[in-house]
């Protein structure tokens, strides 16, 4: 071959290593410029994410994961169909049973209702579920207070006095019924438990005939219905609301009850001393257990943790959305405070972590009045 050809296949093979190198610049630049990404799409993208209820349509708490449910899918990136399933029965358990030892783990199937720690720090054996082995993703705080009727009690002081008071209830192991007792014993007031009423309503009505004189309710049944009538109407006056605490034992009054004082301060107001005594310490104890995850997001067993994150983050989302928080406002009269991953997630691994002196004294507080 001549120099000259020589050259020229030089020549020519420079320029087409030129065009290559050139052609893949250009690829590495369409695949690196936004709006070109390659990524696959997310995980939830065409799919249908199942959210479990453990109580009845039309129920606060299937309302509650309804609404929630109807925003949730804005905030999953693809943006999954999500459908509402009720599974009541069994006092509330069935739902965690089956997500315990059905439900598939594979972030397409969320068991949405209230927790029943109670239940879980009595060993009660109709609750199988470990909710310390399922991904808590989030949870809502629904407050609840206590009041009584005036007839009886005219002063909040007047009832460390009063004779005969009637603490109206639906089970000994419910929450609004088991912090009023320690509530109530911690301050050595005199009363006479009543329990088996259907649910909440049924004691206001109570409440209303004077069949009993005390309730502890949803924050949500008081601003509606008992403030409007009986509180309006001086009949009945509120005592105090149960605030939020964390397992180490610090409490925060809630700012959506802020109007009436948390039990700690009504503990100061009418004895003018720090709350103290072996009531008290169990019913602080009790607090976060069974009173700050009410409404509870939770996955079954084994779910991988990306889709544990996705779901955490997007049910924080919801609570910020101003067109939820304005329904909220419309069910209850204010928002729900949120229960964050890391605060749900201590809570729950603390009902299996119970000291043997606690938990033989709940076991036979609760059976003395079943």
């Amino acid at each position: 071959m001549s120099i000259r050809n020589m050259t020229d296949g030089r020549q020519f093979a420079g320029r087409a290593c030129a065009w290559r190198v050139s052609m893949l610049a250009i690829a590495a630049f369409a695949i690196w410029v936004p709006g070109h990404s390659q990524e696959s799409a997310p995980y939830y993208e065409g799919k249908t994410v199942t959210v479990y209820v453990g109580r009845t349509p039309g129920s606060g708490a299937d309302l509650a994961a309804r609404v929630f449910a109807r925003f949730w899918s804005d905030y999953i990136p693809g943006e999954p169909t999500i459908v509402v399933r009720n599974l009541p029965g069994g006092g509330g358990t069935r739902v965690w049973n089956y997500g315990a030892e059905v439900a598939a783990a594979d972030g397409l199937h969320v068991l949405f209702s209230p927790t029943n720690g109670a239940a879980a720090v009595l060993q009660e054996p109709g609750l199988r579920a470990d909710f310390s082995t399922m991904p808590f993703v989030g949870g809502l705080l629904s407050p609840n207070m206590a009041y009584v009727r005036t007839d009886r009690v005219e002063r909040p002081e007047d009832l460390l006095t009063a004779d005969g008071l009637r603490f109206g209830g639906q089970n000994p192991a419910l929450r609004f019924d088991l912090l009023g007792r320690l509530a109530l014993d911690a301050l050595g007031a005199e009363y006479r438990y009543i329990t088996g009423f259907q649910g909440a309503a049924d004691v206001f009505n109570a409440v209303r005939r004077g069949e009993v004189d005390i309730q502890v309710a949803s924050l949500g049944l008081y601003r509606f219905s008992i403030e409007p009538t009986l509180v309006a109407e001086g009949l009945a006056i509120p005592l105090w609301h149960n605030p939020s605490a964390d397992t180490a034992g610090n409490v925060t009054p809630l700012e959506v009850a802020a109007d009436i004082p948390s039990y700690m301060d009504f503990y100061r107001q009418v004895t003018g001393t720090e709350p103290s005594g072996e009531f008290y310490e169990l019913y602080k104890w009790i607090l976060p257990r069974v009173n700050n995850i009410v409404y509870a997001a939770l996955l079954p067993p084994g779910t991988p943790q990306a889709q544990v994150n996705v779901l955490r983050d997007s049910f924080v989302q919801v609570t910020l959305d101003p067109e939820y928080q304005a329904e909220e406002e419309t069910m209850y009269g204010f928002s729900l405070p949120l229960i964050g991953a890391e605060e749900g997630t201590e809570i729950l691994n603390s009902l299996y972590d119970v000291p043997a002196d606690i938990a033989a004294f709940l076991a036979a507080y609760v059976d003395e009045v079943r």
